[in-house]
């Protein structure tokens, strides 16, 4: 309902502002809001029901450890797991497993495994081979488990040495990889071994007894009492390291050219203009929100899920915004043509809204239905290859429609206007597609900052160009312009090369002037009787000449080339 309102206003109204119906905009927003609303940081807080059978808690990114200072390098993971009511430990009967890719995709897939009494061993089956534990597997090299929940106020069973648990903690993990940053997975699920006669070390589960546990954990990279020496690495999994940074990049970018693009709107209040302008702020808005979560992050771990969503989705409605603002021009609506016809409109809007529609369906399943496990992206769905395909096909439409309006247009200006629209903006197109494949070829390690720098640099060069293409002083050339604006200025000329800094007003225009004035002195030769006849014809050439400069909308083709 937004999207059709704005749109109607742009193609309808001459006069009118591009405006957002906010009420609907907002309903379907905090409809989404909702439904992604679970989405957590990397500090895990809650409880959970021992009647769940599993709860995955996450996923943390380790870093590499660096010999050279492996104290401040490592990973760890570290927290509190107790009982949520008065409960006796002395026979604990549940699970807390960290164990990295390897161990964990059998774990996982085995837990719908039916009855439950099978799908424990199954589970445990490789991490068996490995793990440590006190009683059944005293040679084991990794330390993966810990039985909970913990004792109030003391430590958990396995952690025999006090000092190298995080104090004011119950448990602590000390990840130290020196070959290659990898994934480990943390998950409570309600397994136990065995402790006695013909059930000894085995791994069995008790449906009858339910337990109520809260958790507090954190998940970090390099040493939990150094945090603040490289506080936007030390809470971020890997495969966030250095997101801050780039937010922060664009941030300064975007403070720079939204100014610019409001005082160009001043200048010259075109609907073209202010559709940019929207975009461009609306980005801009976006980028603040993911910024500011991800900064918050850097400090509590936690960050606000709330703003990183509606960042994204800002985000994303801008991206739309800039395709319908993109398929207008190309169809030479104010340019070429004064208004589009009925079934332009229709066949327009209709893809345009398909298009957003099904970029707004991506960004609920992405929040909603990906496997948080999985090491595939969002367009690496079949949501994702649907909206690759329509956008190489909006892109070939574009093509079209570039065609199409060129061969009506016989202005030279605007068809050169034209020319440098299609190359530059057939490359915006693509360059999606071709992120996205990159990214399928990239670890998910270092996928998101790979796809998160080349989207935004794709974009904001893109905010550039345009802007720089409509620019007040060089648009007034090809807009069919109806609308009050401000005078502009001969500097403004000087800046953009439409006028050299050494010719004078005059002199550019009686440039100009030549064939007409030519035309004029031999018609006055025929009728000239007296130096007062020959004052009043130059009068009216100098007349003539000032109009021409005054009337800017009136320049006719070969004039406009002269300028150029």
């Amino acid at each position: 309902m937004a999207a059709h309102n704005m749109t109607k206003t742009v193609c309808f109204q001459k006069k009118s502002r591009i405006t957002l119906t906010w009420t609907s905009f907002s309903v379907i927003f905090s409809i989404i809001l909702f439904a992604c609303v679970p989405c957590t940081g990397l500090r895990v807080k809650g409880s959970w029901r021992t009647s769940e059978y599993l709860n995955f808690l996450g996923r943390f990114g380790v870093q590499q450890t660096d010999m050279s200072d492996i104290l401040n390098t490592r990973g760890y993971i570290y927290g509190n797991i107790t009982a949520k009511s008065n409960f006796t430990t002395k026979n604990t009967k549940r699970m807390l497993v960290v164990v990295d890719s390897e161990y964990f995709l059998e774990f996982y897939g085995n837990r719908t495994v039916v009855p439950r009494s099978k799908a424990c061993p199954l589970m445990f089956n490789k991490i068996d081979t490995i793990a440590w534990d006190r009683q059944c597997k005293k040679d084991g090299k990794e330390d993966f488990l810990r039985k909970v929940p913990c004792d109030t106020d003391k430590l958990c069973s396995e952690e025999d040495a006090p000092d190298k648990v995080v104090k004011g903690y119950q448990f602590t993990y000390k990840i130290q990889d020196t070959k290659q940053p990898r994934f480990w997975f943390i998950s409570l699920v309600s397994c136990y071994r065995g402790d006695k006669g013909d059930t000894l070390c085995k791994w069995l589960h008790d449906s009858d007894e339910e337990i109520e546990l809260e958790y507090d954990i954190w998940m970090v990279n390099g040493n939990p009492y150094t945090k603040h020496f490289n506080p936007f690495e030390h809470q971020f999994s890997f495969e966030l390291h250095d997101v801050v940074e780039i937010y922060a990049i664009f941030l300064v970018a975007f403070i720079i050219i939204v100014p610019i693009q409001l005082y160009a709107l001043r200048r010259q209040r075109h609907n073209l203009m202010r559709l940019l302008t929207a975009c461009i702020i609306l980005e801009f808005i976006g980028i603040v929100l993911n910024f500011i979560h991800f900064f918050k992050f850097a400090f509590d771990g936690e960050g606000s899920n709330l703003m990183k969503l509606a960042g994204n989705f800002i985000d994303m409605f801008a991206e739309c915004l800039f395709m319908l603002l993109l398929l207008l021009i190309v169809k030479g609506w104010t340019i070429t043509r004064q208004t589009l016809t009925t079934k332009s409109k229709i066949l327009l809007f209709t893809a345009w809204t398909l298009y957003t529609a099904a970029n707004i369906f991506l960004f609920i399943w992405n929040f909603t239905e990906m496997d948080i496990i999985s090491d595939k992206d969002e367009w690496q769905t079949w949501p994702g290859y649907t909206i690759l395909a329509f956008r190489m096909a909006l892109m070939v439409w574009f093509l079209f429609e570039l065609r199409e309006t060129f061969l009506l247009e016989n202005h030279q200006p605007k068809m050169r206007f034209y020319l440098h629209f299609g190359a530059g903006f057939l490359v915006w197109f693509v360059y999606l597609p071709i992120v996205a494949l990159i990214g399928s070829q990239v670890s998910a390690l270092w996928r998101f900052k790979t796809i998160l720098s080349m989207t935004y640099a794709a974009d904001f060069l893109s905010y550039c160009v345009l802007m720089h293409l409509l620019w007040p002083s060089r648009s007034y050339l090809y807009f069919n312009l109806h609308t009050e604006r401000p005078p502009l200025h001969m500097e403004e000329f000087e800046i953009t090369g439409l006028l050299d800094e050494s010719m004078s007003e005059t002199e550019e225009f009686s440039v100009e002037q030549s064939p007409r004035s030519n035309d004029l002195d031999l018609h006055s030769n025929a009728s000239e009787s007296s130096p007062k006849q020959s004052k009043k014809k130059r009068s009216t050439q100098n007349g003539h000449m000032s109009n021409h400069i005054i009337r800017s909308r009136s320049i006719d083709e070969e004039e406009a080339e002269s300028l150029l």
